[in-house]
């Protein structure tokens, strides 16, 4: 992705970054949000969710007390499964 990326400006033609908003095709998606994310805040989480005009399911999830590791803090096996239980419902 770098790679690609990197000289978007300089070549013609959609670079490896793009993304097709409107792609009726793609799979539910889950936005996975802590309330102390930092490096990718809740309302970075929102906004990127509100840019999917798709006729998919998009969620977005906030957990209260939350940084951006949550697999390395303690309950992030609960977080796991219900970000399971919601790719299973939505398939």
């Amino acid at each position: 992705m770098f790679w690609g990326g990197a000289p978007a400006n300089i070549h013609p033609g959609r670079a490896d970054s793009y993304v097709n908003y409107r792609n009726n095709d793609r799979a539910p998606l889950l936005f996975i949000s802590g309330e102390n994310n930092h490096l990718m805040p809740p309302k970075i989480q929102q906004s990127n969710a509100k840019h999917c005009k798709s006729n998919t399911v998009t969620d977005v999830t906030e957990y209260s007390g939350r940084s951006h590791l949550m697999p390395d803090q303690k309950g992030w096996e609960k977080i796991a499964d219900r970000a399971l239980a919601w790719a299973l419902d939505h398939t």
